[in-house]
């Protein structure tokens, strides 16, 4: 591999990387807003607002970032989690 496809790479991965963090961040500000609501109704918001105004990439990158170490998530993102649907590629 050249030096040149291996500085892409790394720049994917990096950027990649970062559009994880930003996805776990403004999760983490949707169900900072939902925690207010009775226990029973939170996750499920936090998920509906989350397929509503998220696009399809967005939740299929949150959902393989996170569904094979949902323990990087705090517990109400968790129990939102899969209640998140799948999103296409693209």
């Amino acid at each position: 591999m050249t030096e040149a496809a291996l500085t892409t790479e790394h720049a994917g991965g990096e950027q990649h990387d970062e559009n994880v963090a930003k996805l776990r961040r403004m999760a983490g500000q949707i169900a900072d807003f939902f925690k207010a609501y009775p226990e029973d109704q939170a996750a499920a918001s936090v998920a509906d607002h989350i397929n509503q105004f998220w696009t399809g990439r967005m939740r299929g990158d949150f959902l393989a970032a996170f569904t094979a170490r949902p323990e990087d998530l705090p517990p109400l993102l968790r129990r939102a989690l899969p209640r998140i649907r799948p999103g296409r590629e693209g």
